[in-house]
């Protein structure tokens, strides 16, 4: 046995001294108990909220931010106190609202009557706008045949050619190689024109006159001669073959002939007079597209490079934007140029590979232009007279790549796209589209609109094949000329 001594043994314990408390402990303790007893004594939960407060009060589980207030789902509000009832009252906020930031929000009762009112005001003002008649949405999108076919073999297969023209007596003039023929749509009697020797070298371009001579109709060729013929008498007018540049685009305005050349002049002709009248000079390349606008204050010429120059006629000069000559600009050649018949200054020009685009320019307010990406060769463009809409025509498409390498492919590497080999229609100024019809199975070269403004020719050099199709309608109480050719075409 270890003794008691031993220190490992040793348990030293003080006792435990009761401490008495003094008079300032007794003070406190007896002010907070008082305190306790005033306050359970003044808040009464029935007077206060005018209800009795449950037992037990349900935990429930929020994916709310803890950090925010959140209206609790018990009808009591713990936080509530009379003096905060009171400056409540005060302040007009005795309604119980505060911000929710969960998923519990209670709506007022006034949201579902207000959600009625604008779910039926949306209906009214949503009404769906009745598709005009004259619209090619009523027509080539319900009709999208061809209405009548007509056999093109031997058409220039040069994409900057124009070889077909639709006059205002209602005749179609078709180019084939060396020979030029038309065909009276009224009659369907077919006539050969002329033919041109080799030494005048191939038929690129014709063109009817305007309503003044709707008869005549003019040509030119691959070595620069121009001739004008007359399709009653079957006869040559006149010739000029002075200037050997090859002819691109063409354009009638009364007894003026705009011819654009290789060179890249524009020559006017006079068909009273056996010589040139003016050379216009500011291109550097072939002039594929030239155009004369409606009023005939203006010439659009596009040339090889992409650049669209506008020709003051009345003053014999150029418009310019900060001193520049080039008032519109594509990466491509330039072949289709079109005026709107119904706003003055309102062109369209399409661009070829690798452009691809259709740009719509206003010239008397030299605003950006509108522009539609089609990575498409663009043939040929048409402003329907009726409506604020723009027809174009297309022929082979590529990628975005074919662009960056500069390698056009070839119609067989081609993509196919929703432009290719189509007939578009868009709708001004939102630049939607309204119709889109595959009317070849090969890339459409040129096409050109009738003297109605309703029904638009088609060529395919490949395909060897001339359509015509019904695009647009005229306004009732509009004579169409020759409103019965449709009854009277067939198809091939």
């Amino acid at each position: 046995d270890p003794t008691p001594s031993t220190p490992q043994n040793l348990a030293c314990r003080e006792p435990l001294l009761k401490r008495t408390p003094s008079r300032a402990t007794l003070a406190n303790s007896h002010s907070i108990k008082k305190r306790r007893r005033v306050s359970i004594a003044t808040f009464d939960i029935e007077t206060e909220l005018g209800g009795r407060p449950s037992q037990e009060t349900a935990v429930e589980e929020t994916d709310a931010d803890r950090f925010l207030a959140v209206r609790s789902s018990s009808a009591l509000p713990l936080n509530t106190t009379p003096r905060t009832n009171r400056i409540a009252k005060a302040f007009g906020l005795f309604d119980d609202r505060v911000l929710n930031y969960g998923e519990r929000t209670i709506p007022p009762a006034q949201t579902r009557v207000h959600s009625l009112l604008r779910r039926c005001a949306s209906e009214l003002l949503n009404i769906p706008r009745a598709i005009s008649p004259l619209s090619a949405k009523s027509n080539l999108a319900i009709r999208k045949q061809f209405v009548m076919a007509l056999d093109g073999p031997g058409i220039s297969h040069d994409t900057f050619a124009s070889p077909m023209a639709w006059s205002p007596s209602n005749c179609i003039g078709v180019a084939f190689k060396s020979n030029v023929y038309f065909q009276n749509l009224e009659t369907r009697s077919i006539v050969h024109l002329c033919h041109m020797s080799a030494t005048d070298g191939l038929v690129h371009s014709v063109d009817w006159d305007n309503k003044v001579n709707p008869h005549i109709l003019v040509l030119g060729t691959t070595r620069g001669v121009v001739q004008a013929w007359d399709s009653l008498a079957q006869k040559q007018l006149s010739e000029w073959s002075d200037d050997k540049s090859p002819v691109g685009g063409m354009h009638w305005n009364e007894d003026v002939l705009a011819v654009g050349r290789k060179d890249g002049r524009v020559t006017l002709l006079d068909i009273r007079s056996p010589r040139q009248i003016k050379n216009i000079e500011g291109h550097k390349r072939h002039v594929h597209g030239v155009k004369r606008s409606p009023d005939g204050k203006f010439l659009a010429t596009g040339d090889h490079f992409g650049v669209v120059y506008i020709w003051d006629v009345r003053a014999g000069r150029h418009l310019t934007v900060d001193d520049r000559r080039d008032l519109i600009k594509h990466e491509g050649p330039i072949k289709a140029i079109s005026w709107a018949p119904w706003q003055d200054g309102l062109l369209a020009t399409g661009g070829l590979f690798p452009d691809g685009r259709i740009q719509l320019w206003n010239v008397n307010k030299l605003t950006a232009p509108f522009i539609i990406d089609t990575l498409t060769n663009i043939t040929s463009l048409h402003w329907s007279p009726h409506c604020k809409e723009i027809l174009s025509t297309h022929g082979s498409s590529w990628e975005p790549w074919h662009v960056m390498r500069r390698m056009e492919p070839t119609v067989r590497q081609a993509p196919k796209t929703p432009f290719t080999n189509s007939m578009t229609v868009h709708a001004y100024p939102s630049c939607d589209k309204v119709v889109c019809v595959n009317a070849h199975s090969a890339p459409i070269g040129h096409s050109c609109i009738g003297p109605d403004g309703c029904s638009v020719f088609t060529v395919s050099p490949i395909e060897e094949t001339i359509k015509m199709f019904k695009v647009w309608s005229a306004p009732e109480g509009k004579s169409d000329h020759g409103g019965g050719l449709i009854e009277k075409c067939f198809i091939r």
